[in-house]
C-alpha cells in the first residue's frame, strides 16, 4: 500500500492522472466529472467530485485504485 498519500484539490487530481494516461469522458451529475483509463485491455470510468475542496487521502487512493494503477505506479505519479 503506497505510503503518504497527501490530500488532493480535485484540479491537482486530475493534472496527476492525466499524467499516468487518464483522459475526460464526459460531465456527470452535479460536480462529478467522469474519466477514463484504458487499462489491460478494459476501460475504466470513473467520477470524481469536482465540488470539492479538498480530497482526502482515502478517497484519492481509491480513486487510484479505480483506475487499476499499482501502488508502484501510484507513487511515482505523487513524486
Amino acid at each position: 500500500m503506497p505510503k503518504n498519500i497527501p490530500s488532493l484539490k480535485p484540479k491537482e487530481l486530475i493534472r496527476i492522472l492525466k499524467h499516468g494516461g487518464c483522459a475526460f469522458y464526459r460531465t456527470g451529475k452535479g460536480d462529478h466529472q467522469l474519466y477514463i483509463r484504458h487499462c489491460e485491455g478494459k476501460k475504466r470510468v470513473v467520477p470524481i467530485d469536482m465540488g470539492a475542496g479538498e480530497l482526502s487521502p482515502p478517497y484519492v487512493l481509491r480513486i487510484f485504485r479505480q483506475f487499476g494503477f499499482t501502488d508502484e505506479e501510484i507513487e511515482n505519479l505523487l513524486r
